[in-house]
C-alpha cells in the first residue's frame, strides 16, 4: 500500500481540473517536500503531516488520518489561486478511491494562506503560493 502522500498525488493526476493547470502522467509538477529547481508554475507541493492509527482493545482498526498541507505555487497571484481552488474543490469532502487506498473523509477544517517567495538569487521572477491543509482520513492495511 502506497504511503498517503503518494496515493495524494495519484488522485490529482486523475483530476481534469488539476491537470490541465499542472501536466498529466510523469510530466505532472506535483511533488512531494520541494519542487525541481527552475520548474515552470504552476504547480503543487505537498507535505504528510502528523496523523493517528486507530486501535481497538485487540487489533488494529484500520483506519487512520493525516494531515496534508498543500502548496500550490504560480507566477501571479491569480494562477495560485485558480490552482488551489482546482485542488481544493476536488478533495474538500471528497470520499472514495484515493490511490491504491480508501478515502472515507477529506476535510478542510481552516482557510488557506497566501504568500510570496522572493526572486532567486540572479533572478526577478516572484512566485506566488496559495496554502491550505486538509485532514484525510482512510481505510489502512491491518495485516
Amino acid at each position: 500500500m502506497a504511503s498517503v502522500g503518494e496515493n495524494l498525488k495519484t488522485y490529482l493526476k486523475t483530476v481534469s481540473s488539476v491537470t490541465n493547470l499542472v501536466g498529466s502522467g510523469a510530466a505532472a509538477r506535483i511533488y512531494s517536500h520541494l519542487a525541481k529547481q527552475g520548474v515552470a508554475t504552476p504547480f503543487v507541493i505537498y507535505e504528510v503531516f502528523d496523523g493517528t492509527s486507530a486501535e481497538t482493545l485487540t487489533a488494529i482498526a484500520g483506519m487512520a488520518e493525516n494531515r496534508v498541507q498543500v502548496d500550490c505555487y504560480g507566477a501571479t497571484e491569480s494562477e495560485a489561486y485558480s490552482l488551489a481552488e482546482a485542488v481544493r474543490l476536488c478533495l474538500q469532502m471528497y470520499r472514495g478511491s484515493f490511490g491504491d487506498a480508501d478515502a472515507t473523509a477529506i476535510v478542510s477544517p481552516d482557510g488557506y494562506r497566501t504568500g510570496i517567495d522572493n526572486p532567486s538569487k540572479g533572478g526577478n521572477q516572484r512566485r506566488y503560493w496559495v496554502s491550505r491543509d486538509f485532514e484525510i482520513s482512510y481505510r489502512e492495511a491491518t495485516a
